[in-house]
Parts: structure tokens; sequence; C-alpha cells
């Protein structure tokens, strides 16, 4: 027995991103980054060269997966299909950490999003409102205690003018090393996915429009199918599927996309078990408010595609079944003048028929008369026979006749 070739490309895969075992205090930064069609051996080598100016050791490498520290960071790489991942932490400390600004300036791709996360251990008394003024101002907090009620979280989603990256403060109220690590993952994953789903957000509107202009000239089309020239209106049908099917083309893998995401963030958020604090919004109800409308309006542009698809397909075959009743017309008058025409030919042909009597008549007469002169030699006798034979003519054009037409029997009923 083999192994199978994939079977080890598989387990890795199970494997490729492990949670970290993580304690407050610690500051984490996390960025999400398309790939801006750089191949990943060049982001790999970026990621290299920030490991060696931030003095990491690697402790992980693996094609898309790669994880390095020190005494006071770590750093793992996630390659992504649409984009990569890099994750900062700064160990005991509150302080953020910070990617060094030569890197950024060269670093690959296009910035899309990002957190940053501060970690701490529950403080009893501590004053919580001066700590939540001190990350978020004014703004809106959405709070709940998650993973059953051993963390809480604050955050207000917003993205922070110096850094564009959105604030999660994270409380431990009894999380275990791996759990802390599956909460601050599962975060910097609903900031990640929820951003990226929303790419086809912009793509729905603009596309929006172009459904509506497409739906009209199909209803418009789908009246005149009774009284317009089907050869006309199936033309006109394939222009219109050709526009829809490059829409289709252009849209359905970003909204394939964005509803497996959808399903992603959705699944994350619950991961969270979150548990409501009076007087705060969770995290799952603002994203049913805000993230909910921009999730029905990506699916709804994708159906409307492709039912228009449908009903314009059941509109070409509408019109394709006129043509075919209308080509079976013209092939049945086509056999009914046909066949007229090849009656006609026969009844002809019949008459003419008799015009042969009269010629084989002849050609019998002039045979057997040729033949007594041949054979009697005496002429008194002869004649007599000739005479016979005269008057047999009528005898033997009436036998060709009946002959011919028990041929002929049926021919002009056919």
């Amino acid at each position: 027995m083999r192994s199978h070739p994939l079977r080890e490309q598989i387990i890795a895969e199970v494997h490729a991103r492990p949670f970290q075992e993580l304690q407050g205090p610690l500051g984490m930064r996390h960025i999400a980054v398309t790939y801006d069609d750089t191949p990943l051996n060049e982001v790999r080598e970026s990621v290299t060269q920030l490991s060696k100016m931030l003095e990491l050791t690697e402790t992980i490498s693996k094609p898309r997966f790669w994880q390095g520290k020190n005494e006071s960071l770590t750093l793992r790489f996630e390659a992504h299909h649409e984009f990569y991942t890099l994750t900062l932490t700064a160990l005991n400390t509150l302080e953020l950490p910070q990617l060094p600004k030569a890197w950024l300036d060269t670093a690959p791709g296009s910035f899309l999003c990002g957190a940053e996360i501060l970690f701490r251990d529950h403080q009893a008394g501590a004053d919580e409102t001066t700590w939540l003024e001190q990350h978020f101002g004014e703004n809106q907090v959405n709070s709940s205690m998650v993973m059953s009620k051993v963390g809480q979280i604050w955050t207000d989603f917003y993205p922070r003018q110096d850094s564009g990256l959105v604030r999660v403060l994270v409380e431990d109220h009894g999380l275990q090393l791996r759990q802390a690590g599956r909460l601050l993952q599962r975060i910097c994953e609903i900031e990640t996915y929820r951003h990226v789903a929303l790419l086809a957000l912009p793509l729905a509107n603009e596309v929006v429009p172009v459904i509506n202009q497409l739906e009209a000239e199909l209803v418009e089309l789908s009246t005149r199918v009774a009284s317009e020239e089907p050869s006309v209106l199936l033309h006109q049908l394939m222009d219109l599927a050709e526009r829809l099917e490059a829409l289709s083309a252009q849209t359905s893998n970003r909204f394939s996309a964005a509803d497996a995401y959808f399903a992603l963030v959705n699944k994350r958020i619950g991961e969270l078990r979150e548990t409501r604090i009076e007087g705060r919004q969770t995290v799952e109800q603002f994203m049913d408010r805000r993230l909910d409308p921009a999730t029905r309006t990506c699916r709804t542009a994708g159906l409307r595609i492709e039912q228009l698809s449908r009903r314009l397909a059941r509109t070409t075959q509408l019109v394709r079944s006129q043509v075919d009743l209308s080509v079976e017309q013209q092939n049945r008058d086509m056999l009914s003048t046909l066949s007229k025409r090849a009656g006609e030919q026969l009844r002809l042909q019949a008459k003419l028929e008799s015009f042969t009597i009269i010629v084989v008549t002849y050609y019998a007469f002039d045979l057997i008369d040729r033949t007594l002169r041949n054979l009697v030699n005496n002429e008194e006798y002869r004649h007599l026979l000739e005479a016979g034979l005269s008057l047999s003519v009528p005898f033997i054009a009436l036998v060709l006749w009946l002959y011919i037409r028990r041929l002929l029997r049926g021919v002009g009923e056919d």
C-alpha cells in the first residue's frame, strides 16, 4: 500500500494555522493586505525581510504560514486566496507594536483593513469609564461578555485616524492560554472577513442599475413575442443574453466569495459566545444592523442576475418554439405543394398511357402481320388471316387497355 500523493498536503492544511498561547498584558496589531497580483514567493521574501528587521527567530515555516518570535514580539503570517495577513504581538505590555516604516513603504499589496487589540488582565475596581474614554472618546462603544463570561471585549468599530485600524479592548476574566489565543484570533478574523466580504458591495451597487436596465429590456421584448417577427426578436434576445452573460462572469466570483465570507463572519461571531451587557450593544447586534443590509444587497444582486438569466432562457425558448412552428408550417406547405405536383405529374402520365396503348397496338399488329407473311405461303389463306387480324385490332387494344389499367390501379388515388 502506498501513501496518497495529497495526504501530507491535507494534513498540513488541517494544522496550518495553530492557535497561540497568550496571556495579558499584550498589544496586538493585525493587518490584512490584498495581493494585487503579487506572487506569493515575493510576499514571503518581504515577510522574511520584516522578520530580520524585528530580529525574530523562525518557529514555524510552511508554504502559506510563517511564525517567528523573540523575547518581546511574535509575528504570524497567513496567506489566503485573495489576501495575506500579518499579526504582530507585543508581549507583557499594553503598548501596541509598530511595523517598521521602511518595511511598510516597500511592502507588496494594498492595505485593506486591520485591528489593534489591547489585552489586559481583569482589574477589580478599575475605572472602566476612563479606560474607554481614553481609547474611544465620545464614540458609541459595543461590549459583551464572551467565551462563556470568561472574557470581555469593547470596540467602536471605527478605524482610528492615526493607523486606520479598528481598536478592540479585551479583558481577561479567567481565560486559559489557548482560549485567549482563540479569542484574539477570532476578533482579527471577524474584522478581516467583514471587510473582504464588503468588497462585493460597491460592485453590487454598480451593477444594480445595469440589472434594472436588462430587466426592463427583457420585459419589453417579452411583450412583443406574440406580435413581432420571431427572427428579429431572437436576434435581440441573443444580444441581451450576451450582455447578461458578461455581467454574470464579471460578478459571480465576487458575489460567491462575499457570500462565503459573510458566512465566516457569522460563524466567528457565534464562536465568541457573547452574553449581553445591559446598556451595551453586542458585536452580533452591531453586525446584524450594519452588515446585514450589505449582505442582503450582494445576495440580492447575485440572485437577480440568476433569475434574469432563467427568465431570458424561457423567453428565448418561447421565441425559438415560434420559429420552429413557423419552419414546420413552411415545411408542411412545401411538402403539400410537392405532393400536389407529383400527383398532377402522375395523373398526366396516366393520361399519356392511353397514347401508349395505340403505339403498343400498332407494334403488336405489325409484328403479327410480319409473322403471318413469313409463315403463310398460301396467298389466299394469308389474305384471310390478315383480314381477321385487322378485325382483331379493337380486341388487341382492349386487352392492352385492361392490362395497363390493372398496372395503374390506385395511382390516381395515391
